[in-house]
């Protein structure tokens, strides 16, 4: 398994919507979340165009797909105004390869217990890194992993 995080940007809350009607049923997609400039862009551009082409052939989708048009694109616009990230920007450049999440194995419960009392990983990362032999930035990307993990329960 492996996972990288190359960067941390800003990220904003949207939601995109896909129609595609096929006359009597319809097939519809959505992405919602916290996305970078960048996913912002791939899912506006995928599931809007997709909906501009396909989303009117059929009775409800002739009626659905221009309230999913404007919604698409007045979340775009909302979300012109965030940042890039610019090259070279500080954050997390580490991998998280089977090697490295064998090293920190070991320390789950303890990070677990970090995670359910709600402290940051910052303070502690370090710590966890020399008892593992990772690096700070392995720890904190395990650790959102851990997060993801503890949120999809």
């Amino acid at each position: 398994m492996l996972l990288s995080l190359r960067r941390r940007s800003a990220t904003k809350y949207v939601e995109f919507y896909q129609n595609i009607g096929a006359l009597v049923i319809r097939f519809s997609k959505e992405v919602k979340g916290d996305l970078c400039k960048r996913c912002i862009n791939k899912h506006f551009w995928s599931l809007t165009l997709t909906t501009l082409f396909l989303g009117w052939w059929g009775m409800i989708s002739l009626i659905v797909t221009p309230f999913f048009l404007l919604n698409n694109i007045f979340r775009y616009l909302g979300a012109l105004s965030l940042q890039p990230p610019t090259p070279g920007a500080v954050g997390v450049t580490a991998e998280l390869t089977d090697d490295v999440i064998e090293k920190l194995k070991p320390f789950t419960n303890d990070l677990l217990q970090l995670l359910q009392a709600g402290k940051p990983i910052e303070q502690a990362a370090p710590l966890f890194a020399t008892k593992a032999g990772v690096t700070p930035q392995h720890v904190a990307l395990y650790f959102q992993v851990l997060q993801h993990l503890a949120n999809k329960k």
